[in-house]
């Protein structure tokens, strides 16, 4: 399907903070530093195919990540069996179609979008007790510039997205991205290929290594370079990437009047994943990775805690399937570890799995399932890691050609070592994306989260965003 029905999840980057900042975390940080290959994203639930690729422009992912089917090559991997709701092209009713025209600049394709947001909110400070409602505007330019050449590729990436509240000043903010992307074809099966991600953005009140008394959302920058290749001998394909990616975060004022330092939580990373597929038959195949990680974090002058440098471990075995008008998705099963420098902060090892299925019982509807377990560094002071397990749904119903509806629920829980803490969030969204014409669309959705946490009086809150957005794109 075209951006716009696509995009009904990019209303969690304005609403949800957290989806933002600690997504980032866990898909770049674990996913580049950890080597989560193909970790599915449950901040963004919708399942798409989870065959391997190395990179998919839009998102720095290590190899096996969940990228876009059009992306992969070979009979094993490219295998085009299925077609969910959100890959169909749009027309309208009278059969004219609704995907965008974009701009052909000599041999690149330009695809600019505008989109304008507005949103009610019943917590916009997402408060314990007593939450305040309020209005909020976005407005989010965005465009990318794709190569069209028959071998090789080159895209560049730009976006910001304004946000701006009308009566609480404090939670405004500004998130700016960039992006580049490039493939170099050695040979039918055989390329290199890299990705650079820079990223500036505000983080939500909510984030667990903030405190109550923030007086409003701290922001961060963050960079991510990834560098692999990709490997096809007939029924065999070898990948393998590294991966560097840093994150500096700003202070943050409290409502006490004092200023918050935040230099414990910028850190560095780098790691090496491979990865070996074989193809059992055209449509299944099963995989093996391993991912070796480092990852130092900048200490505190004065601070209580030593910083919480640490080594990351990963080994994964699964299967990745096409079922042809039936079902596709990815399933491993493997073992995580994580030590420390610090003796203060316990190493970890765990059971880890991710499944990413989406199942097609009807050709207008698709049911995506995304499962995870895993480790991740943990943001709150004095703890190390945490164990993450997450289980999200989503459900697309085609109902017209250029009308989907949708309804989505995830659940994520966070069980953070060295300390007695335990963070539950359950989201819930309905929405409908409706395309006008090639360049009109407009988003309507309703987002209900909870956050419970059972040792952190005061950060429990649940908030209801209602939206709605007009895209323009070209």
């Amino acid at each position: 399907m075209g951006t716009d029905c696509k995009s009904v999840e990019d209303q969690s980057d304005a609403g949800n903070g957290v989806s933002v900042v600690d997504e980032m975390m866990r898909t770049i940080q674990m996913g580049l530093v950890a080597g989560l290959v193909g970790l599915p994203s449950l901040a963004f639930a919708q399942v798409i195919n989870p065959n391997p690729t190395l990179i998919q422009f839009g998102t720095l992912q290590a190899v096996g990540s969940n990228a876009s089917v059009s992306s992969y090559r070979g009979q094993f991997v490219d295998r085009g069996r299925n077609s969910g709701v959100r890959d169909k092209p749009r027309a309208s009713a009278n059969g004219s179609p609704l995907e965008p025209v974009n701009v052909r600049l000599g041999a690149f394709i330009l695809s600019p979008t505008i989109d304008y947001d507005t949103f009610q909110t019943d917590n916009a400070k997402r408060a314990n007790t007593n939450g305040q409602s309020d209005t909020g505007y976005i407005i989010r330019p965005r465009m990318t510039l794709a190569s069209n050449w028959s071998r090789h590729a080159l895209s560049f990436g730009a976006g910001v997205a304004g946000t701006v509240y009308q009566d609480f000043s404090t939670e405004d903010a500004t998130d700016v991205e960039l992006q580049a992307l490039g493939r170099l074809d050695v040979r039918r099966g055989a390329n290199l290929q890299a990705a650079y991600r820079y990223y500036e953005g505000t983080e939500s009140r909510s984030t667990a290594g903030l405190p109550v008394n923030v007086a409003e959302p701290g922001s961060y920058e963050s960079s991510a370079l990834t560098i692999g290749g990709v490997w096809e001998l007939t029924r065999t394909r070898l990948s393998a990437n590294v991966d560097v990616s840093d994150f500096s975060f700003d202070p943050v004022p409290l409502t006490n009047g004092t200023i918050l330092s935040q230099v414990d939580r910028n850190s560095e990373g780098a790691a090496l994943t491979l990865r070996a597929d074989y193809a059992l038959t055209p449509s299944t195949a099963i995989f093996a990775s391993g991912t070796y990680g480092t990852r130092n974090y900048q200490e505190r002058t004065g601070g209580l805690f030593p910083s919480r440098d640490s080594d990351q471990n990963q080994a994964l075995v699964g299967v990745n399937f096409d079922l042809s008008n039936l079902a596709r998705g990815e399933v491993a099963i493997g073992y995580l570890s994580q030590s420390f420098d610090a003796a203060l902060y316990d190493d970890s090892e765990a059971f880890g799995y991710r499944a990413a299925v989406e199942w097609f019982p009807t050709t207008l509807v698709t049911v995506g399932l995304v499962a995870t377990r895993n480790i991740t560094d943990s943001p709150v002071q004095g703890s190390g890691s945490a164990i993450t397990t997450g289980l999200g749904g989503q459900l697309d119903w085609d109902v017209r050609s250029n009308l989907v509806l949708s309804a989505r629920a995830q659940r994520e829980i966070f069980e953070y070592d060295n300390v007695v803490r335990r963070d539950e969030r359950t989201t819930l969204t309905a929405s409908g994306a409706l395309l006008l014409t090639q360049w009109l669309s407009v988003v309507f959705n309703v987002t209900n989260e909870k956050l419970e946490t059972n040792n952190v009086a005061g950060l429990n809150f649940e908030e209801t965003r209602y939206g709605v957005r007009l895209s323009l794109r070209r």
